[in-house]
């Protein structure tokens, strides 16, 4: 019988750790990029739009993900902005989002002069709670906006389920989980729109650049036209400048590095999923730990790999817990995202709804954005954690992290585990 380990035996106190080798890592940009490079750059002039590189990119987004119209944009915010626009909102709108977040998720909102409202997430987990989706619903509503945090999924059935009884647009929010996926259907193929990043912490890396997907025709043009100064580059497009828009297309260079990027991506992915199903596999059954929880049949593609800590049961929450696992040789920090309420920025509207000049959304009021809207996402930190990975940790490593799991819980359990 296994001898349960004692605190004493932890690294945080002085023992032998797990894992005393460095984390590996690796390139993330290789020879077939500057090759790539080489070519667009020794050629004529680039376009200023609609490049060769940019619409060969197109095309391949809409193979890969099944989708009949690809719109690239300079970045994950920006595509999220464009595709909010070509859903239709604007001034007075409200746009249901997730309080654990990047600010990407909120800059469109605020630049359409709509209003972001925080649905909160589950009592266990990092996503949106569908029923507090429900509930935040109100006849100014006009989109969701399901956020898959670290590539993860929202419950997307549910939530589809709901925008379709409520006669609501989705947009997804993929930009940390490119090629997760869900009973067999990537995310970002559920809604009316979606959006990802590639910037270079993302799981393909451009230098900068994001891309929204449509299978909606209109809302297709409409992107087009706001990411690119309502200038007529199709046919079907007005002759001169019809709307108020933005110039945030994607530049050729970056597409050009996306290209290659995306050829990849499928491997790299299947290598972070084989991380990341490792260590929940480890870390299964371990009381007061497990995986992040996740609708039946979703594939994540584990931008990292995250497990939620039960403070009552392990007398520590998880930033204690990520401590001593950081001893044990394992990367790992506690609170993934930031509450987003508790920004300045709303602690400010909250207080004064016109504070911003640039801002005027028409309908706030002193005390829209309470700072315990989402009591769940509020103390989140206290529960989730993650372990960083990339596609270059291995399996052989997920297992050390989930041992180190192991023992750190049964230390403090004072039992074998």
């Amino acid at each position: 019988m296994a001898k349960a380990p004692k605190l004493s035996a932890l690294a945080i106190n002085g023992g032998k750790p797990v894992h005393p080798h460095p984390w590996r890592t690796g390139n993330f940009h290789f020879a077939e990029e500057l090759a790539a490079l080489e070519e667009l750059l020794s050629g004529p002039a680039l376009p200023l739009a609609r490049g060769r590189a940019v619409m060969a990119y197109r095309q391949e987004l809409q193979e890969l993900y099944g989708m009949k119209y690809a719109v690239p944009t300079s970045s994950g915010s920006t595509a999220i902005h464009v595709g909010l626009f070509a859903a239709g909102v604007g001034a007075g709108d409200e746009v249901i989002v997730s309080p654990l977040t990047d600010y990407g998720s909120i800059m469109g909102i605020f630049q359409l002069n709509a209003s972001p409202v925080f649905a909160d997430v589950q009592p266990d987990g990092l996503l949106m709670d569908v029923k507090s989706v429900a509930a935040k619903i109100t006849p100014h509503t006009r989109l969701i906006m399901p956020v898959h945090n670290g590539g993860y999924a929202v419950d997307m059935p549910a939530l589809m389920r709901l925008a379709r009884q409520h006669g609501l647009m989705v947009l997804e929010d993929c930009a940390q989980s490119h090629l997760a996926s869900l009973k067999g259907k990537y995310l970002g193929t559920f809604g009316q729109l979606a959006a990802w990043s590639t910037n270079e912490s993302k799981h393909m890396k451009s230098g900068e650049g994001g891309f929204l997907l449509t299978n909606d025709r209109k809302m297709a043009e409409l992107a087009d036209l706001f990411s690119d100064k309502c200038y007529p580059r199709f046919p079907e497009a007005p002759p001169t400048p019809a709307f108020p828009a933005l110039n945030v297309r994607l530049s050729d260079v970056n597409a050009a590095l996306a290209r290659v990027q995306l050829r990849r991506l499928p491997k790299w992915t299947a290598q972070r999923q084989a991380f990341g199903l490792k260590f929940f596999e480890g870390i299964a059954g371990v009381p007061g730990i497990k995986p992040q929880p996740q609708p039946k049949g979703a594939l994540p593609s584990f931008w990292w790999a995250l497990f939620v800590v039960d403070p009552q049961v392990l007398g520590v929450n998880a930033g204690r817990f990520c401590e001593m696992l950081k001893q044990e040789g394992i990367p790992c920090m506690a609170g993934p995202q930031r509450y987003v309420p508790g920004w300045e920025v709303f602690r400010t509207l909250d207080r004064s709804p016109n504070a911003f000049r640039s801002y005027r959304p028409g309908r706030l009021k002193k005390g829209f954005y309470p700072l315990d809207v989402a009591p769940n996402a509020q103390s989140s930190a206290e529960r989730l954690a993650v372990v960083s990975m990339t596609q270059h940790n291995t399996p052989a490593e997920a297992r050390a992290a989930a041992r180190a799991v192991r023992k750190v819980a049964g230390a403090l359990l004072g039992k074998a585990l």
